[in-house]
């Protein structure tokens, strides 16, 4: 007697197959009744975006993305980018505080470490003239 590895009949066909009976929705008093021309909660083109709203969300997005990358790499340059996306996203009137304060972060960090640089670098040169001077 060999058994057959797949079932013959396709799954929710056949006698196991229960009708949809509307679940705990219809039975709480069916579904809302819409009426020709009036507008139903889900039709096509009701929300639209505007290109405006468009072109200000992916500012956004881009700001948010720049000061996140900025924190580990090149956040000199991106730092600056991810701060003028933000302004740009919220002429536009998109919210976009993520990605202005990841920015700002980013040129504290680098500025700090710019000056950091510099300073190291006097003092070196510094101790290099100084060390010269004393042979």
């Amino acid at each position: 007697m060999s058994q057959e590895p797949y079932p013959s009949e396709r799954p929710f066909s056949g006698s196991h197959a229960k009708p949809y009976d509307g679940g705990a929705y219809a039975s709480e008093g069916g579904y809302p009744q819409y009426q020709a021309g009036q507008p139903g909660p889900y039709q096509p083109g009701q929300y639209s975006p505007s290109y405006r709203s468009i072109e200000g969300e992916k500012a956004a997005q881009t700001s948010l993305i720049l000061g996140i990358v900025g924190l580990f790499a090149a956040g000199f340059i991106l730092g600056p980018l991810a701060i003028w996306q933000a302004k740009k996203a919220e002429r536009q009137g998109v919210p976009a505080t993520a990605g202005k304060v990841l920015g700002w972060i980013n040129v504290a960090i680098y500025g700090l470490a710019l000056l950091f640089g510099i300073l190291l670098a006097i003092l070196m040169f510094a101790g290099f003239t100084a060390s010269s001077y004393s042979s």
